[in-house]
């Protein structure tokens, strides 16, 4: 150590003759075992053990080899991290033979460099020298387990960030109190609320650097920068402006801009009295993506400090200081309250994910999502009565974002994402000056897509390029899950393709990969069919509670009622952790226990699980068509209309079905033969005459809910009635016949659900 605060890292060395065994190849064959063995969760024992031979051997003072032992333990702790999150990605199986190999063939040339270390490391620790070279037997050891050479380098060139956030779990985990004295710098003299933040600043930069999905690229490698526009009235309009810019209504010209400047400059501009901004876009639109990555670069900078919240794990309370204090508690990573009024923080950026996603037991989602933008109205104004203190993003969906317009009325406050790529002959309905709308998207994304991925594509194929494809490859989570389908083979594009015949084709990638490499024991023994009912039953489990999330015993219960205990209890018996195996194979990830301290999961996009319940809607009306039909030739046989009824009021009751999940099933049913559909609709226009004639049967639901909750049930299940006819009706092109009881019976009916329904 020097008078510059320089300290110079080594090795520790042998005393007493005992050797402290520590070195990459074991490090290595270690992480080779627990590839092998499903990484039990033991393998970070050992550096424990590391720390004790250090205090027992009296090198605890020996500041140079502690730091060498703080950054061997935190890059075990990332390579560890980095490759468990890959870990299905690992399909070749190595025995001990084969992997000590593997081990000794890696270029560890670089392990005894010499290393020195001053304030900068803990500043900038990604640019610590031995992360480069270490990136290359990384990747030598995933080809050995069976990635191709692109595959590991994405994945190795992810280290960087797991690294950041290692060193700073292990540093709060142990006793390097020799260090923090050798080298006195922000890092090792910050305080728990610095600390707090450094460390959840690494954890932002970790999530954008996490795998997409089930690749070995992150979201980070493949990102696109967006673009999007805001509404402003013209000064000076007139008739033939509409050339110029204006939207179809003549009423607001429609101005693009780069959304990353957009916000920075906001952020810059610290106007106390334009502090809150909104994006709006639709399903699959980027708009959680920039979030993410707007939040992993300003917490990178720490320019200013800043909270990310999915609303979906948001408590929306009355008080939002509150309901925030909750949920940094649950995520620990900061000691208090960043918004506390004592000793909050001065300045504050919090971006809430996803408007949509709020539920409060009792209370409808535009009720919930009005009730939380006006909270967060008034607190911004109360936090920034002098000066700007808080600034805060909040992100949501087309609908969530119009229900709440008339609290959100200055002009740049809400950012309309637009998609990857605008036909030509869009592009004059907006203001571009900076001729942003000329740019094609899709092109950039695939570029980085192929060197991700290592494809070799230049930038989108010929074969998609086309006019007809538009609509399914201008949205970048549309545009991912075409490429996903399109390296496959298996499927034509063409004019009748539509994002259900992609997630159709992904649903079977999924089966016939866990099928053929055994990398998935949870479906051994489980037909294809039944695969896609239990995963059916999943997306209706999630569209019966909150859209999005679900349990193991929400799960169970759904696949019960419909038959497929015997198949659900087969994936349980074959997978050690049961359906929890299941629910990684298709975009889902564990995120936490439920009040009832149930393991809960998600859905990585909310739209797999509307997808899935379009599926088990679209079965169900197969399924009554089936049994009505065996009624009419036999009478003892099959379902009559209460019956048939009873079973779709048990589906479709319990939760109100929005455009979005209307869109899936109009496209579901496109899939379908039009003979069979036309059908169809004749069955639902029977069963609308009848319930109109008779009521919805919900008196018959077991268990029986009370009078008000059954009345809701009935108009809910009504409606989905009235809109499932309509997709058949659409898709038939035929008009539905319907018995109506008298002439006021359709006003009647449409101002009960109508009345109602304040869906999004």
């Amino acid at each position: 150590m020097n008078n510059q605060g320089e300290l110079s890292v080594s090795k520790p060395v042998k005393v007493w003759n005992k050797n402290i065994q520590v070195n990459f190849k074991d490090l290595f064959w270690s992480l080779g075992k627990g590839a092998l063995g499903g990484f039990s969760g033991n393998l970070l024992v050992a550096e424990t053990s590391l720390m004790d031979a250090l205090k027992a051997l009296g090198l605890q003072n020996e500041p140079g080899q502690v730091a060498w032992l703080l950054i061997y333990s935190s890059l075990k702790r990332a390579i560890f991290a980095l490759v468990q999150s890959n870990e299905d990605l690992l399909v070749k199986k190595l025995d001990d033979r084969a992997l000590k190999e593997l081990c000794n063939d890696l270029n560890l040339s670089w392990e005894d460099m010499e290393l020195t270390l001053t304030s900068e490391f803990f500043q900038r620790p990604k640019d610590l020298p031995i992360l480069e070279p270490i990136k290359t037997p990384l990747a030598q050891w995933l080809q050995g387990f069976g990635l191709n050479q692109a595959q590991a380098r994405s994945i190795a060139d992810r280290l960087p960030s797991y690294f950041v956030f290692a060193l700073h779990e292990e540093w709060g985990s142990k006793d390097y109190a020799s260090l923090q004295q050798a080298l006195q710098t922000p890092f090792t003299e910050a305080s728990d609320r610095e600390r707090g933040w450094r460390r959840y600043g690494a954890w932002l930069q970790q999530q954008v650097d996490e795998p997409m999905f089930a690749e070995a690229f992150s979201l980070k490698q493949v990102y696109v920068p967006l673009r999007a526009y805001y509404k402003r009235k013209p000064e000076n309009q007139k008739e033939d402006d509409f050339e110029s810019g204006l939207a179809p209504d003549k009423k607001y010209e429609l101005v693009v801009v780069d959304l990353h400047q957009e916000i920075d400059a906001w952020l810059e501009k610290k106007d106390r009295k334009d502090a809150i901004r909104i994006i709006s876009g639709g399903p699959g639109s980027g708009k959680s993506s920039f979030a993410k990555m707007l939040a992993a670069k300003h917490a990178e900078t720490g320019a200013i400090p800043v909270l990310f919240v999915p609303l979906h794990l948001f408590d929306p309370s009355d008080d939002l200081v509150d309901a925030i204090g909750k949920f940094v508690r649950e995520d620990r990573f900061l000691p208090q309250n960043p918004l506390d009024w004592e000793k909050g923080e001065s300045r504050l950026l919090i971006i809430f994910d996803g408007l949509d996603e709020l539920a409060m037991s009792g209370k409808i989602a535009a009720e919930v999502a009005r009730d939380f933008v006006s909270e967060v109205q008034k607190k911004v104004d109360r936090f920034n009565g002098r000066e700007t203190c808080l600034q805060v993003l909040i992100s949501g969906r087309e609908l969530a974002i119009q229900a709440n317009t008339s609290n959100l009325r200055k002009t740049e406050q809400i950012l309309h994402v637009l998609p990857y790529f605008i036909p030509k002959q869009e592009q004059k309905d907006y203001l571009d000056p900076e001729k942003l709308l000329e740019r094609d998207d899709r092109q950039h994304w695939w570029a980085n897509y192929s060197e991700a991925s290592g494809r070799g594509y230049d930038g989108m194929p010929p074969d998609l390029d086309r006019e007809n494809l538009v609509e399914i490859t201008k949205q970048p989570l549309l545009n991912y899950l075409v490429a996903l389908s399109f390296v496959r083979e298996k499927i034509q594009f063409s004019d009748e393709s539509n994002l259900n015949s992609i997630y159709e084709d992904l649903l079977k990638a999924v089966y016939e990969r866990g099928w053929a490499s055994d990398q998935h024991p949870a479906l051994k023994g489980v037909e294809e069919n039944d695969f896609v009912r239990i995963l059916e039953e999943i997306g209706l489990a999630s569209w019966h509670g909150d859209g999005r999330t679900t349990t193991v015993k929400e799960i169970e219960t759904h696949c019960d009622r419909s038959g497929l205990k015997d198949p659900l209890k087969k994936v349980q018996e074959e997978a050690k952790v049961g359906v929890t195996r299941l629910l990684i194979v298709f975009y889902f990830r564990e995120s936490g226990a439920s009040t009832e301290g149930e393991k809960t999961f998600e859905f990585t996009h909310k739209s797999f699980g509307e997808y899935l319940t379009a599926k088990r809607i679209e079965r169900a009306v197969r399924r009554i068509h089936r049994q009505l039909d065996r009624r009419q030739q036999e009478p003892d046989d099959g379902w009559d209309e209460r019956q048939a009824l009873t079973r779709w009021a048990t589906l479709c009751g319990p939760s109100i079905m929005d455009e979005y999940l209307f869109a899936f099933i109009v496209d579901e049913i496109r899939l379908q033969d039009i003979s069979e559909v036309s059908k169809w609709q004749q069955d639902l226009s029977q069963l609308t005459g009848f319930m109109l004639h008779h009521g919805m049967p919900t008196e018959r639901l077991d268990p029986r809910p009370a009078y008000r909750e059954e009345s809701r049930q009935a108009r809910n299940a009504e409606e989905a009635l009235l809109a499932v006819l309509n997709a058949c009706a659409q898709v038939a092109e035929t008009i539905s016949q319907i018995q109506w009881p008298d002439s006021a019976a359709f006003g009647a009916w449409m101002a009960r659900l109508q009345g109602e329904n304040t869906a999004f």
